[in-house]
């Protein structure tokens, strides 16, 4: 229930993590990358852990922030969207250059948002394949939907069915695209789930 920076692992979340890990038990030991969350730094322990890794270390690397698709502070966003119709279905719009239904976020949006290609573009290229050098063969870097939602519609050039504003779909836990470079250095991405969903409703509970 708790969203914030100290907030733990679900024992779901823990397993899920783990499975995914046991699913990719090799002789090769993986580079791990996380944001300065719990619960992303336990995300990396956990798939170690399921590989029969042993110590592992996840570095900590604000560059995958949740933040790289904002212009301003999560928070500052946070507070625009909360009550005139949620993140959810605001970014969602956005990603997909649908129009924004609520008309004060849409008269602001760009304010708060970079433009989804050109930043999506820079983070592949300016964030992942400028370090990929550094890192290992395989290499997790785990951050938060609000970057993971629009980084994995750029990867799809929008044909993924991530609408949470048309269908209700939101990028699910361990999610996201993988950035695949071949021997020949040509770059591919590709939408990876590492659960048996990509994605997640948000269902209203009734009182």
């Amino acid at each position: 229930k708790s969203e914030g920076q100290e907030s733990q692992l679900t024992e779901n979340g823990v397993q899920m993590a783990q499975k995914l890990g046991a699913d990719m038990v090799s002789e090769e030991s993986f580079y791990y990358a996380s944001t300065d969350f719990i619960r992303t730094r336990e995300t990396c322990n956990n798939i170690a852990i399921g590989r029969g890794e042993t110590g592992a270390e996840t570095v900590t690397w604000d560059a995958i922030n949740g933040g790289y698709f904002v212009k301003v502070s999560t928070d500052a966003l946070d507070s625009l969207l909360r009550n005139r119709g949620g993140s959810w279905k605001n970014l969602s719009q956005w990603a997909y250059g649908a129009p924004i239904s609520n008309k004060y976020v849409a008269g602001v949006i760009d304010d708060y948002l970079y433009d989804l290609f050109e930043r999506g573009h820079r983070f592949v290229n300016e964030v992942v394949l400028a370090n990929m050098g550094k890192w290992k063969r395989v290499s997790f870097l785990v951050s938060h939907d609000v970057l993971l939602e629009p980084l994995a519609v750029y990867a799809t050039n929008r044909q993924i069915d991530l609408k949470f504003y048309d269908g209700g779909k939101w990028i699910n836990y361990m999610a996201g695209v993988a950035v695949v470079v071949n021997e020949a250095g040509a770059v591919s991405l590709f939408p990876v789930r590492g659960a048996d969903t990509g994605w997640m409703y948000y269902v209203k509970q009734e009182e």
